[in-house]
């Protein structure tokens, strides 16, 4: 399974900087959340704090990663909460389709790797906030950049913490997927029926790719600080398959806080509980010693 938390408080191949140089100009007169995203390709989103007290190479760069077919007016609740701290928000994500062919979603976390690694981005500290299947998305970035020395050494120091909502282990896919793209039960019977057969004749190119994403996120061998936000009534993202993953990043000696609550669904934790979820995020951040992030965790989300 990707990220869930343990330590309990209980409780593209091409350039991106063009993108931002021909964009920046036309954002002054309303704030940074207000403006815009920069829509770098379908599958990738920029939102920058134009407006932040910090210097571009000095503030941090959330990565932000979604839940399947999540509208962008939802995601852009949570990047909000960073952009009005002064932090560039990079939004990603995958269709059901770039989910079934490892190979696509590599392409797409590779693009992000390029937007990290882009001159103006080289130091900048960098927080990742996933979401269900986001959790795959992230392991396969980290699979990526355990592969490559350079960026190791780029990296390393500047990933300080990952959020991790509602994550799925490669299990819970074909289930995830069907009630993801359809409402009608009969449908999402099919849907996860096809998934499953799907997964199981290609196992030797599929299957394969989610358990090595899942396996590098939970032996998270950069001991990455990590806070798990995940519910009992979750009936995609496990609370025991979540659980296991805390205690076992926990037995490596890394920092890890979370989250159960007992009644919210799937990526709904927000939406149920929003003060607590502001204040554990806030918390995290505190506790990662994540910039000049305020004692009160009320700077607040819309919505």
């Amino acid at each position: 399974m990707y990220p869930i938390l343990g330590d309990t408080v209980s409780q593209c191949s091409k350039s991106f900087t063009p993108v931002v140089l021909l964009t920046a100009g036309k954002h002054h007169s309303v704030a940074s959340t207000e403006a815009k995203p920069d829509i770098i390709n379908k599958n990738l989103s920029f939102r920058w704090a134009y407006d932040s007290p910090y210097e571009q190479q000095s503030r941090p760069l959330i990565l932000i990663y979604s839940w399947l077919v999540a509208k962008a007016r939802h995601m852009h609740k949570y990047g909000d909460f960073y952009l009005k701290k002064g932090w560039d928000v990079l939004h990603v994500k995958v269709d059901p389709l770039q989910l079934m062919l490892p190979s696509s979603a590599q392409r797409v976390v590779g693009q992000v790797l390029e937007f990290t690694q882009d001159d103006k981005r080289l130091k900048q500290p960098i927080l990742v906030h996933g979401f269900s299947v986001g959790g795959y998305l992230w392991g396969e970035t980290l699979v990526k950049i355990l592969s490559d020395e350079s960026l190791i050494a780029n990296l390393r120091h500047r990933i300080h913490g990952q959020i991790m909502d509602s994550p799925v282990s490669f299990h819970g896919i074909p289930f995830g997927v069907s009630q993801a793209v359809t409402d009608v039960r009969l449908l999402q019977n099919i849907v996860e029926g096809t998934i499953s057969s799907y997964l199981s004749l290609t196992k030797n190119i599929t299957m394969k790719y989610y358990v090595r994403s899942q396996e590098t996120f939970e032996e998270n061998v950069m001991h990455t600080p990590s806070m798990f936000l995940f519910s009992k009534a979750d009936v995609i993202g496990r609370h025991r398959v979540i659980e296991e993953c805390i205690e076992k990043m926990k037995r490596k000696g890394i920092a890890v806080y979370s989250k159960c609550w007992e009644d919210s669904r799937h990526v709904s934790h927000f939406q149920r509980h929003p003060v607590e979820y502001i204040d554990m995020m806030t918390y995290f951040l505190q506790r990662i010693k994540f910039l000049d992030v305020p004692d009160e965790g009320k700077i607040q989300m819309t919505g």
